[in-house]
């Protein structure tokens, strides 16, 4: 499961959308983190609220990295 992102257009854009990875890969850790402290706790209603979290961080960062892959492969074909 992803989230598609818009194309990337430009190497600008190609910049952004690394940026944008590289929070996104903090993100996941920092969510990761924290539903390691829930599953520590034990909480149920925190666990799954811990899970979803996690979950659509991840999904963003995957759509990111599938769409600086398209980007890559495009600028690897037209050089």
């Amino acid at each position: 499961m992803r989230d598609t992102q818009p194309p990337i257009t430009s190497a600008a854009e190609y910049h952004g959308y690394q940026q944008a990875y590289e929070t996104m890969t903090l993100l996941v850790a920092e969510r990761e983190q924290r539903l390691f402290i829930a599953l520590a706790n034990g909480d149920s209603k925190i666990i799954e609220d811990r899970r979803a979290e996690l979950l659509h961080v991840l999904r963003r960062r995957e759509g990111i990295i599938d769409a600086i892959k398209v980007y890559e492969q495009l600028q690897k074909q037209s050089a």
